[in-house]
């Protein structure tokens, strides 16, 4: 293999292989690749202000009227980048699509796909899932998907590298560089859209968005099971149905867990028979 044989090698991998993939491999990948954001979006911001770029959109109230195509948008993008985690797009774009999607959600595709296959590896497990399950909507919203997210993803990093004073220090450098990389995304879409567009478009989408997926897994693991028998389980009917039909499936959850490698956790049945029946021929 040539110099140049293995450095394309290396690129090809560092794009399309899975962040958990690279992560086992590679203890300072976070700093790596929330380091390449942080570096990235001050580059554009300092960019769009020396060059007096102006907002791409020229507000006009009527705009308002988009807010809920936004929600929608946000909404379908965190069911590609959930479907991006389970490597359900073809290889040379699932990476790619998760990454754009992940700046347009503002986390980033590495800490979603991080935590989506903890949370597969963990499932209801209430001390190792990073959104397990309790009664209240509200307090889960607020204790599981906001602080005990943050608290499994060094938690994944202790179980992979070792619970020392060294990692506890990288794990709250990474921490602060993570959520630091927020402040020039952000800023970077609010200097693109302009105020009047990110306040009344982008920042009320990304709020409903977010609390739409804290309830998206609440309620498919059986959140309002009066045991507290919570596992995944397919929800299909009112809201839910229309859900499923718009989001590909989103609610059917229990499937998803049998099978994450299917687009559409509604057409399982489907898929699998056609799976069958091309190793038939």
């Amino acid at each position: 293999m040539t110099a140049h044989t293995g450095i394309a090698t290396n690129l090809s991998t560092w794009l399309t292989a899975q962040p958990s993939v690279q992560y086992r491999r590679n203890p300072w990948f976070y700093f790596l690749y929330d380091g390449a954001y942080l570096l990235a979006f001050l580059a554009l911001d300092a960019w769009i202000l020396a060059t007096g770029q102006q907002p791409l959109l020229q507000w006009q109230w009527w705009y308002l009227a988009l807010l809920p195509v936004v929600i929608y948008v946000h909404i379908l993008l965190n069911v590609f980048i959930h479907n991006c985690c389970h490597g359900n797009f073809p290889r040379p774009i699932n990476r790619l699509i998760g990454e754009i999607a992940g700046v347009l959600v503002i986390t980033r595709y590495a800490s979603w796909e991080i935590i989506h296959q903890r949370h597969h590896r963990f499932s209801d497990d209430p001390e190792r899932d990073p959104h397990h399950v309790m009664p209240n909507f509200w307090r889960f919203l607020a204790r599981t998907m906001l602080v005990n997210v943050e608290k499994q993803l060094q938690n994944q990093a202790y179980d992979q590298f070792g619970d020392t004073p060294e990692m506890r220090r990288r794990e709250q450098l990474r921490s602060v560089l993570s959520f630091s990389v927020m402040i020039p995304l952000n800023l970077a879409f609010w200097l693109l859209l302009g105020p009047e567009a990110f306040i009344l478009l982008w920042l009320p989408a990304q709020a409903v968005g977010w609390v739409h997926v804290a309830h998206f897994n609440w309620a498919t693991h059986n959140a309002h099971s009066p045991t507290g028998d919570y596992k995944p389980v397919n929800l299909d009917h009112g809201l839910y149905w229309l859900g499923n039909r718009i989001w590909f499936g989103l609610y059917m959850h229990a499937n998803h867990h049998k099978r994450a490698n299917i687009f559409n956790p509604a057409k399982m049945d489907q898929v699998l028979a056609r799976r069958a029946a091309a190793r038939v021929q």
